[in-house]
């Protein structure tokens, strides 16, 4: 069940590092896992609950939850009847479609979920032709090897776009909602901007791979592809054309806003809120009340003992009173960190845009823990390197443990999403900024004397900073099946140089 689970990690930039967790759902009314990450931090880049609480790291954390990406190969975008490019045909073939509402909303809707799903299908196909070039050996050629990948890949992406193009017949006329044109318009410009960023990932694979006769042949119709595409945004002013020696701005606003319009069909809302509020404030009480108990009964006491109005009830008034507020604040600590330990810090629901599906329930929680805290699983897959303990003057180090406790309703998905492609999941990206771990870093970049043949040469060497992760798969329902990951994020001054993932 638990190879379901998915994760992924990249540099999204300089300063910000993208974690995707992609939650399956199975069979079942729930379900239902808890995802634990560890980040092991180096002391020496001061990081601790007082220099980092919570509410800093909460802050440097951007979530976004959505479904997962119906799945579809190139070819059943065009010829599957539940292609979101068949509904839309269909729905334009209904008399006085644009009249009514409710069908340009649904148009507009399947505009953005068509771009997103040709987005997702190109990229797939991709990425398995890039994984069959690197399986393959040295000398084999690449004709034999993908050949046929590539010409499916620029076929079924010339006959896409052609499809897709003849819509704008239809949405080109007379009371047809500017919302449902303007869909289409940004839908045409991110699908031509995704066709232009293969043909020239695949000029570069071929030109690297293939140096046989096929290579002229491919490396033209790839060239034309990429003419094609700009001429054709040229045409419709679209805008986004990149220019050698420009500062491409527009180019870079535009493909920037148009991917998170297309991908913003797959959000979903969420609502975050504190949890345990409740239970807390009537902790709280309780803890005001015993301590009110404790110098009620003093005062009683002495009062009976020696009067209401004698020198020590005055004394005793005045201890009462000094321990009833360090016994408040000390009750109220307890409860605290009691309430910490078997609550979450935030709960958030996750909802249909509209909100009428509530699709899952995720909980979530920040911890510094004591290395003595940490199940032995968790140490052993870190594996700390005797280097790595002399570089944190044999102290440890500081470990941020961030546990995501998440309930998929399966059958509410099956009801959110009827006639569309299968959704199996939900995608949740978290974008993590690292700007708090580079304050007490030293210069990226220093300078060394080396004596090389009784000549004294200068050299560079980079100083770099590893911060673990080592995450916790476990399914609440088999709660013995558990799975580890672990990566390494490479850092220096200036910010992210590399991710590593390493093997368990």
């Amino acid at each position: 069940m638990l190879e379901t689970i998915q994760q992924s990690a990249i540099s999204h930039d300089r300063y910000q590092i993208e974690l995707k967790l992609d939650y399956q759902l199975n069979r079942g009314k729930e379900t239902h896992y808890r995802i634990s990450t560890y980040i092991f931090v180096p002391r020496s880049l001061g990081i601790t609950e007082k220099s980092y609480p919570k509410d800093e790291i909460y802050r440097d954390i951007k979530n976004y939850i959505r479904i997962k990406t119906p799945q579809m190969s190139l070819r059943d975008l065009i010829d599957n009847d539940i292609s979101p490019l068949r509904v839309i045909q269909q729905t334009i073939q209904q008399p006085s479609w644009y009249l009514q509402d409710r069908l340009s909303d649904q148009l507009t809707h399947g505009l953005r979920l068509f771009g997103a799903m040709f987005k997702s299908s190109y990229r797939e196909h991709l990425n398995l032709l890039d994984r069959r070039i690197k399986l393959a050996s040295p000398n084999a050629k690449i004709y034999s090897l993908v050949g046929n990948l590539i010409d499916e890949l620029v076929e079924q992406s010339e006959k896409i776009s052609a499809c897709y193009r003849k819509l704008y017949e239809e949405l080109n006329l007379p009371y047809v909602r500017k919302e449902v044109v303007l869909a289409y318009s940004l839908v045409d410009e991110y699908i031509s901007l995704l066709i232009e960023e293969g043909a020239t990932e695949l000029f570069r694979i071929v030109s690297e791979h293939d140096d046989g006769t096929d290579q002229t042949n491919y490396l033209r119709k790839l060239n034309e592809i990429v003419k094609k595409e700009t001429a054709h945004r040229v045409l419709h002013g679209y805008g986004s054309i990149l220019k050698v020696g420009d500062e491409n701005e527009t180019y870079a606003f535009r493909a920037s806003v148009i991917k998170k319009y297309v991908s913003g069909v797959l959000h979903l809302s969420t609502d975050a809120q504190r949890e345990g509020k409740g239970i807390e404030q009537l902790l709280l009480a309780l803890a005001a009340g015993i301590s009110m108990v404790f110098a009620t009964v003093v005062a009683f006491y002495f009062q009976s003992v020696y009067g209401s109005f004698t020198f020590p009830a005055f004394v005793a008034l005045i201890i009462g009173y000094m321990f009833k507020d360090r016994i408040k604040q000390f009750v109220q600590t307890l409860f605290s960190g009691t309430l910490h330990a078997s609550l979450f810090d935030r709960r958030i629901n996750i909802r249909t845009l509209d909100g009428k599906y509530k699709l899952a329930t995720l909980r979530e929680k920040i911890t510094f823990m004591k290395e003595s805290e940490i199940p032995q699983e968790v140490r052993s897959a870190r594996r700390q390197d005797p280097f790595a303990n002399l570089d944190n003057d044999r102290q440890g180090e500081t470990v941020i443990c961030h546990t995501k406790d998440i309930v998929l309703n399966a059958d509410l998905f099956q009801r959110a999403f009827v006639g569309l492609p299968r959704t199996s999941g939900l995608n949740d990206i978290i974008r993590y900024d690292i700007h708090s771990y580079l304050r007490k870093m030293a210069d990226p970049v220093e300078d060394q004397l080396l004596l090389v043949d009784e000549k004294l040469k200068v050299v560079h060497f980079h100083k770099v900073y590893h911060i673990n992760f080592v995450s916790q798969y476990t399914s609440i329902s088999h709660p013995n099946e558990k799975i580890y990951k672990r990566m390494r994020l490479v850092l220096n001054r200036l910010g992210i140089k590399r991710i590593e993932y390493i093997p368990l």
